[in-house]
């Protein structure tokens, strides 16, 4: 991933809430060192973003990863998530390849 996907990753509930203030699109983009666009993109997407934050929250996942893509079958993509979240809190081993099978059951 380029450096400036990964600005943009982890900064961007703070560039909602900068914007939320009063902030410009064009400071933001001076302040973040990105483009324009790309906030703009951010703040069009910003009720999906705060979603995936409340999803990521509820199951205990990693607060600050919010990469996300869409998913055609999200029921199918929830169990799997509520599942994968249950083995790893009971301290089991999860790996791609099984990660993989269960969601293909699904």
């Amino acid at each position: 991933m380029s450096q400036l996907n990964e600005k943009v990753n982890v900064h961007k509930l703070q560039v909602n809430e900068y914007f939320k203030n009063g902030m410009k699109n064009k400071d933001l983009s001076e302040k973040y060192k990105v483009h324009d666009s790309a906030i703009s993109k951010i703040i069009h997407n910003k009720d999906k973003i705060l979603q995936h934050k409340e999803t990521m929250e509820k199951y205990g996942a990693n607060k600050n990863v919010l990469r996300y893509s869409s998913v055609h079958d999200s029921l199918s993509e929830k169990c799997t998530f509520l599942w994968f979240c249950q083995k790893r809190a009971l301290g089991e081993p999860v790996t791609g390849p099984i990660l993989q099978a269960k969601a293909c059951r699904n």
